[in-house]
């Protein structure tokens, strides 16, 4: 019985015997070196929507023939007949919530995904034909696109500049950012605290645990104030995941290391706050950060990076200006480049960048283009590091889940949808530019107030429906059309 005889209507499995055979005999990588495998790292700061992303995307195309994708080439000709979901082969990964996630989409009372904790990943295959021969037009050869997906929590993307950054120059940056606003103003009598708090004098640990404790307040503050910061560090502060030592995460930046030279702070005694700190930097870089970084970044060979450039816009320009400096941060840490095929089998570059704002059902359909063009401004700093390898960054505005609708209102076209607490509502919005507003420009948008949003109503599981979206067929198209020719 052939593989398209064994799947199920809605394409959904645990996993099948090819598979297995594929992975102990080592064909996997005989699929890499074919161009037939390949992973997207999903990148994404947090609260951009990325595990809801996921479970759309492989809802999109898991329901490819009842869904609404025009923009996907393998779809729009016909040729993408079937789609399998399997399970990766690295044990150490949960297998990435789907059913979970798409069940609460479709309950009477839809929910949003929850988000991301810890790793987890998919691999999707892609069942398709060729295109037809010049030479015989009526032969289609059947091939599968094997698609390695893995989720992590957004929170930990934010921590991989750090691998390259020693805790002194750490506790710089972090002096740097504590005495500008916002930040200022979310630290309070914590900022004095820490810039009193001397570095040579001997550690008092219940100090340390005292202040720890309030730093990592102050970076929830950052996170769930209502205007979320992107820049937060170290991330594993939020969201530990699976910490063997917890001692690793009791660290502050000490922002009185400036008053001393870098000769003085490595004399420091072993038992100082300075050297008690740093010795957990190190740990937690290495411990966590860098084998994060192998696991799931190293291997890479697209990359999607979402930003929800909507509500920063909405947040103020020191919003802006920390989600640029986040997105320069982070594509730092990438190897971008056209590479060999053989080589990428042992060390990766990423060939093609993506960059998409999300969220744009938040706004009417006829300024989607200018949120596209706002978003290369916004991350022009760091797309430049991808076009000097010869990468050119491709711009997108999409909603993985469209969860509101246009109307017209004395002639003006506006928004409605049902807010998280259940009530309707309906709203018009500035005018997106297709520019970083300058001076007064900024004072509409900070004035508007973006409702959150409940997920569509009227979704079946039962009957796998397909989820409504935005643009992310074109999403599809841009990533991995090319592969499926």
């Amino acid at each position: 019985m052939s593989d398209l005889e064994n799947m199920t209507p809605d394409g959904r499995t645990e996993g099948s015997s090819r598979m297995k055979k594929l992975t102990d005999s080592g064909l996997v990588n005989i699929d890499k070196l074919r161009d037939r495998r390949f992973c997207i790292g999903i990148t994404g700061l947090s609260q951009s929507g990325k595990s809801t992303f996921i479970t759309s995307l492989i809802n999109q195309l898991l329901q490819h023939k009842n869904a609404h994708l025009p923009g996907f080439l393998p779809v729009l000709n016909e040729r993408l007949l079937n789609v399998k979901v399997h399970p990766l082969e690295d044990h150490t990964l949960t297998p990435f919530p789907y059913e979970d996630a798409y069940k609460k989409l479709t309950s009477p009372e839809p929910q949003w995904p929850e988000s991301t904790k810890n790793t987890s990943g998919c691999l999707l295959e892609l069942r398709l034909t060729r295109k037809a021969r010049k030479l015989n037009p009526f032969r289609r050869e059947h091939f599968s696109l094997f698609l390695e997906i893995r989720d992590y929590p957004g929170e930990w993307l934010l921590d991989l500049p750090l691998r390259e950054m020693s805790y002194s120059r750490w506790c710089a940056q972090c002096s740097a950012q504590y005495n500008q606003r916002p930040r200022s103003e979310l630290l309070g009598s914590l900022l004095d605290e820490l810039k009193q708090l001397d570095p040579l004098a001997e550690v008092d640990e219940s100090e340390l645990e005292r202040l720890n404790k309030r730093f990592i307040g102050f970076l929830n503050n950052c996170k769930y104030n209502g205007k979320s910061l992107s820049l937060i560090q170290p991330g594993r502060f939020l969201i530990p995941g699976d910490v063997v030592d917890p001692s690793i995460l009791c660290f502050v930046p000490l922002l009185k290391c400036s008053s001393y030279t870098e000769g003085q702070l490595k004399a420091a005694s072993a038992n100082s706050y300075f050297k008690v700190s740093e010795r957990r930097y190190k740990r937690y870089t290495k411990e966590l950060v860098e084998p994060f970084y192998k696991t799931f970044f190293s291997r890479i060979d697209r990359q999607l990076i979402l930003v929800d450039v909507v509500n920063a816009l909405n947040a103020g320009p020191e919003y802006v200006d920390d989600m640029r400096q986040a997105l320069a941060n982070i594509t730092d840490s990438f190897a971008y480049g056209q590479r060999n095929r053989f080589f990428q089998l042992f060390s990766s570059k990423i060939d093609k960048v993506v960059f998409a704002a999300t969220k744009i059902d938040q706004v009417v359909s006829e300024d989607h283009e200018a949120v596209r063009k706002l978003l290369s401004l916004v991350v022009s700093q760091a797309y430049k590091n991808a076009q000097h390898e010869g990468v050119k960054p491709l711009f997108e505005a999409t909603a993985a889940v469209r969860s509101s609708k246009e109307i017209e209102h004395q002639g003006e076209h506006g928004i409605t949808g049902v807010e998280v607490g259940g009530a309707a509502i309906g709203y018009t919005h500035p005018s997106i530019p297709s520019r970083i507003p300058e001076g007064d420009e900024w004072q509409p948008f900070l004035d508007w107030k973006i409702p959150a949003l409940k997920p569509p109503k009227g979704l079946s599981y039962q009957n796998a429906d397909a989820i409504p979206h935005i643009r992310l067929d074109t999403v599809l198209n841009a990533l991995i059309g090319d592969k499926c020719l």
